[in-house]
């Protein structure tokens, strides 16, 4: 293959992998084959700088698309905000970073077809045939470890804002995957079938026999999808309304007056409990509104607090957010930085858990809470993460409501990112026409899924299949007669001081 074609496959998969998340609408098909681009690409690489080469390209594919093209972004850019700008960029660098560094490391176990890979050499020399799960495996595990570990999860789980798995928001089927392995198994599953359709094509091209172990790949997403269709049920409409107050936060000395009118608006929709964005900048909480919660005998929440219609007032611990971080270091408590607590409140409706923004991100909060016995979780942001984070907050908890069969809503204070979402995982129609609140009708139930009484089993049995990987590759290197060339990764005889064929000392 020439090196201008596998860089455009390259490129290619960079621009779909962007185009499957959201805000984009495409992800319900466009991530199941992102990827295979850039894995043909590899496979046929003659040199392994070349295959990383390819593997960062589509972090740059991705960037630029990213820069330019996203409807969000864009948005912001037109704010014309230096300090805006600088945040946007930061984020796009992240983006990229882990483009550029993580995606190389991890597409390693996808070996070349002249080469070995850099990882699990003598492992993928010997079961060629599995080739197809070793990234899925590698990949997932990563991912789970990153978002899973209680002290990591504080700054890692901001990862889970960009998971693959993320690409199928709009894919309830699929979503139905995540109440038995939570989000993780969503991620193993796509990048299985990437790796089976890559795989099938180079080994039919290369043997002109179709490979069995795709065809058992396609026939497990086939079921997988099967089974998402016949165990969502129609639309049930619930029997509580709530209603969330999406007008944008900005230093506005009337912004409480403004958000204690559009409430009062919000009324004529019956609503139980009335939501507000996290104010993290601004003066603007639920607190100061005990008397008007009393008067209009409803809920008010916000990524803070709740207060209810006798007046108590709760607040969110933040438990497994970052910003609770420095209080525990400083007063010593060291065990809750690794183990921190969250709980949900009780109220006449039911039990409501919050995740505020980053702790939404990751699966543990959640779980914490379902197994409280949460029935309606609450996902929160604020500025200066109204813009940038609506959809990922709204695919969040999409995700969460899908593991664990409870409604969830994501409040943003921005016209257009707010959204509930059912129990399994669809966004309820909005019943309010104004722009400023979106309201529906949800139900508390007390259903168990897989996810929520077991928690992270398929997590942690992936992350048991790479560790036994990487141990027996360790155990056919320490087996094998030959090794492979530190510069050129030609095969050498183990004891070989000079490669035969680049001349590179050993």
């Amino acid at each position: 293959m020439r090196a201008r074609n596998s860089y455009l496959l390259a490129i290619l998969s960079g621009v779909l992998l962007l185009l499957s998340f959201p805000p984009f609408r495409f992800g319900g098909f466009l991530a199941w084959t992102a990827l295979v681009p850039l894995l043909i690409a590899i496979y046929y690489q003659l040199h392994i700088k070349s295959a990383d080469r390819l593997a960062e390209i589509a972090g740059l594919g991705f960037l630029p698309v990213l820069i330019f093209c996203a409807p969000w972004l864009q948005e912001l850019l037109s704010l014309a905000d230096l300090a805006w700008l600088a945040f946007v960029l930061g984020i796009a660098l992240a983006i990229f970073i882990a483009m550029f560094l993580v995606l190389p490391w991890i597409i390693e176990s996808w070996k070349p077809k002249h080469l070995p890979s850099k990882s699990l050499q003598h492992f993928l020399e010997q079961y060629s045939g599995l080739q197809i799960f070793v990234l899925p495996v590698a990949w997932t595990a990563t991912e789970f470890l990153i978002m899973n570990v209680p002290g990591v999860m504080r700054l890692g789980g901001a990862f889970g804002f960009f998971s693959i798995a993320k690409t199928q928001w709009l894919n309830p089927p699929i979503l139905q995957l995540a109440s038995f392995t939570g989000m993780y198994g969503v991620t193993f599953l796509i990048l299985l079938v990437n790796c089976a359709i890559a795989y099938g094509i180079v080994h039919y091209q290369e043997t002109r026999r179709i490979s069995k172990q795709a065809v058992a790949v396609l026939l497990v997403f086939v079921l997988v999808l099967a089974y998402g269709l016949i165990i969502i049920p129609e639309r049930v409409e619930g029997d509580i309304n709530v209603a969330i107050i999406q007008t944008p936060l900005t230093e506005e000395e009337n912004l409480p007056d403004t958000y204690r009118s559009l409430t009062e608006k919000s009324l004529k929709y019956e609503p139980r409990i009335v939501m507000w964005p996290t104010s993290t900048f601004v003066k603007l909480s639920v607190e100061t509104f005990v008397d008007f919660s009393k008067e209009q005998q409803i809920y008010l929440a916000d990524g803070d607090a709740i207060v209810y219609p006798d007046g108590k007032i709760e607040h969110h611990n933040f438990g497994y957010h970052f910003i609770s971080l420095p209080e525990q270091i400083s007063s010593g408590d060291i065990y809750h930085v690794f183990f921190p607590d969250i709980y949900g409140f009780d109220t006449d409706l039911g039990k409501v858990g919050v995740t505020d923004c980053i702790e939404s991100a990751s699966t543990l909060p959640a779980n914490d809470l379902a197994k409280q016995g949460v029935e309606f979780l609450i996902v929160p942001t604020g500025s200066p993460n109204d813009y940038l984070f609506s959809w990922v907050l709204g695919s969040n908890a999409i995700y969460r409501a899908a593991e664990h069969r409870i409604c969830a809503a994501s409040v943003i204070g921005d016209y257009t990112g707010s959204m509930i979402v059912d129990p399994y995982g669809r966004i309820l129609e909005d019943i309010a026409p104004e722009p400023e609140i979106v309201a529906g009708k949800i139900a508390f139930t007390d259903q168990k899924t897989f996810y929520s009484k077991y928690g992270d089993v398929f997590g942690w049995t992936i992350v048991g299949l790479f560790a036994p990987l990487i141990g027996y590759n360790l155990y056919l290197k320490r087996k094998s007669p030959y090794t492979f060339c530190k510069k050129c990764k030609v095969q050498i005889e183990k004891g070989t001081t000079v490669c035969p064929e680049c001349g590179k000392k050993q």
